[in-house]
Formats: C-alpha cells, structure tokens, sequence
C-alpha cells in the first residue's frame, strides 16, 4: 500500500472517529437539554402553571422514544392537559399506556383513563379499567382503583355494592382521597341506618322484658336511654314482649389528630362514621392514649382557665350544649366557635359542632373507650 494511500485512509479514520465523537457529544447536549426542559416544566406544573408547561412539554414528547424520558414526558404532559380541562387528556394517557407498558407510570396512567372515563359517564370502559388497577401491589393505586369501582356503583344506584367497596378501600387505607370518601358516604349511609328502627347490621334486636326501662336496657347494651328510644323511634313507654334493636357490640371512639376526625366504631374496629373535631393547639396538650367517658353532663358550666364560672346557655360559654369527661381535665365537648372545628384550636380538649356532640352523646356512655392516636398511627384493637 501506497504510503499517500495510507494516509488518506488514516485521514479518514480520524474524520470518522471525530464525526462520530461529535454526534455523541450532540446527542449528549440534545438529551442534556430535554431533560432541563422536563425539569422546568415539571417546576411550573408544581406551581400551578400548566399551559406553560404544555409548551415547554409538547416538544419533548414530540420527539418521542428518541429522549430517554419521554414517559416522564408524557405523564406531565398529560397532567398538565388535565389541569387545564382538556380533552387531549385522555388521549394522552391512553397513549402512555399503549406506548409505554413498562413505565413507572404505567398504572397511574391507567388510573386517570379511568378517572376520565368515569367523567365522561363511560362507567362500563371505566370499570373495566379500575378492576385492572385494584389489584395493583402499590396500596394507593389500590385503593384509588377501589374507590373508583365504589363511585361507579353509586351512580348506578347499587347502594349495596358501593357499601361493600367502601369499606374494602378503608381495609387497603390509602390514599387519603379514597379513604374520605369512603368514610364520608359511610357517614351518610350508617347515620340514617342507625337511627332507623328498621334493623341493621350493627345492632340486633331485644325483646322486652316486664319492668325494662330504656335506660336499664341501654345499661346492659352499654349505651343510653336516648338512643333505645330514638334508634326505635318510641315516643311512649316500653311493653314486655316489644322488639327494640340495640347496638351488637359496645361503641368505640377513635380520636384521629392527623386530620382532626373523631371516628366512631364498634368495639371490633367496624367503622360507622366519622365527624370532624377541633383539638389541641399543641399536640401535646391533646395527648395521645387509652381513655374512658368518665362522666357526661347536659349544658355543663365552663369553668374558665384563669378563674370564673361562665353559665350554660351563655354565649361565652366554650363548652356548648354538652360535655363527656374522660380525664386529666380531658373532655368532649360542644364549642361556641365552629369556625375553630378542623382544625388544631383547643386548649387540649375535643370540640365538636354541637349538633354532633349531642348525638354523639346519645350513643357513648359512661365507660364507652376513647382512643386518641398521632399522625398515622393505627389503634389497637382490645385483647
């Protein structure tokens, strides 16, 4: 070989290493710059704008399989349409789906095709794809899939079937979304079923005997008066032999400081429903632990902090309409600030809005337990 020849090949062989160095090295930028283009759109999506994002997204995802992160793309892209209100929405999400079948974002995709599905009224196509999603190992996709299948069930009217799911998104406990609506539709749903003297599946029926009155009756089933009479809507007195229903199992409160809910329940954990409760300021001053309803008073007087009596009926008076004591100078009470309720406000005690407190008080009695528990932490049941 000629030695002008080598050269040229060798000349060559360098033109060709330094092309392709160069479309590396571009390459390395174009994708370097995608994904600060991802980062910038990802930022104005947190705060709250989406139609920039849109357009700083649409052409990273037009770009394809040919950026790294084009599913993460698309899963912005997509929920920056969703924030928007629009249609495209659900034609993104399809094809992230179709497009990207093992992306991390596979299934919540999934998830909002159904979400969109569900708004458009395609309960069918929507339903289909929530059965896919509730067996998801990831607890919230679980549970939002399961909540999905509950809402379905509502607007179909199937009160039956929406009751079951309901209570198996509150067995999976996530996310919080799924697990309020849950336990709000179970509020409704129980609150009219346990004032109904039609029976339910929380109490069962007792037959009177000759010198029962209410409140020995509520004694034995370890709740009131009130509610033997109001559950059975009985206006007069009891006769032997007349049917009431009373509760199965002694009732439960579970006071949750996370998000300021007083839960009721049975004594096996059954959740019957929930009310919202201001609590302490500082947390400390609501301490979490074990207690009992010690003693319970009808339009109590409030004895202020700092010195003074405040009578009942008075509008300065903190209490409201009723109070259950369950010690350490803990109690449950009524408010004269609703505005307060929902949120950390009290000086340590429970506040309820008084229509709740007083029909919470129908129901708990003196030695009915009460729980309060931290952020995130599940109660015990009793041994």
């Amino acid at each position: 070989m000629s030695r002008s020849l080598l050269i040229v090949l060798l000349l060559l062989l360098f033109l060709g290493a330094l092309g392709s160095a160069g479309y590396i090295y571009y390459g390395k930028q174009v994708e370097e710059s995608g994904w600060n283009q991802l980062y910038l759109a990802e930022g104005m999506l947190e705060s709250g704008d989406a139609k920039t994002a849109i357009t700083t997204l649409l052409p990273l995802v037009q770009k394809g399989k040919g950026f790294s992160g084009a599913d993460r793309a698309l899963y912005r892209l997509a929920l920056a349409y969703d924030a928007e209100g629009h249609e495209e929405a659900l034609e993104l999400w399809n094809r992230l789906a179709s497009e990207f079948p093992d992306s991390s974002y596979y299934l919540e995709a999934r998830q909002r095709q159904a979400n969109v599905l569900m708004k458009n009224k395609e309960y069918d196509k929507a339903e289909a794809v929530f059965s896919e999603i509730s067996s998801a190992t990831d607890p919230a996709l679980r549970g939002e899939a399961v909540a999905g299948l509950a809402k379905i069930a509502e607007n179909r009217g199937d009160t039956q079937k929406t009751r079951e799911l309901c209570y198996k998104v509150l067995e999976v406990g996530e996310p919080d979304s799924a697990v309020a609506y849950a336990k709000d539709w179970l509020t409704e749903q129980n609150t009219a079923m346990i004032w109904s003297p039609s029976l339910d599946e929380f109490c069962e029926l007792y037959t009177v005997q000759r010198g029962d009155v209410p409140i020995a009756i509520g004694q034995k089933y370890k709740t009131t008066a009130w509610f033997v009479l109001e559950a059975n809507h009985i206006q007069g007195s009891l006769h032997p032999g007349q049917r009431v229903k009373v509760p199965k199992e002694p009732f439960w409160i579970v006071v949750d400081k996370s998000n300021c809910r007083l839960n009721l329940l049975t004594e096996s954990g059954k959740f019957i429903k929930w009310y919202p409760v201001g609590i302490g300021e500082q947390s400390f001053k609501t301490p979490a632990g074990e207690y009992t309803i010690l003693d319970k008073l009808i339009d109590p007087k409030w004895y202020k902090p700092r010195g003074g009596v405040v009578p009942a009926g008075d509008p300065e008076n903190a209490l409201g309409h009723r109070w259950m004591g369950i010690g350490n100078s803990l109690g449950i009470h009524g408010t004269n600030e609703p505005d307060t309720i929902g949120y950390r406000k009290s000086a340590g005690c429970i506040r309820m809005f008084n229509e709740d407190v007083e029909e919470l008080y129908k129901m708990a009695t003196l030695g009915t337990r009460v729980t309060i528990v931290e952020d995130n932490v599940e109660p015990s049941e009793p041994s």
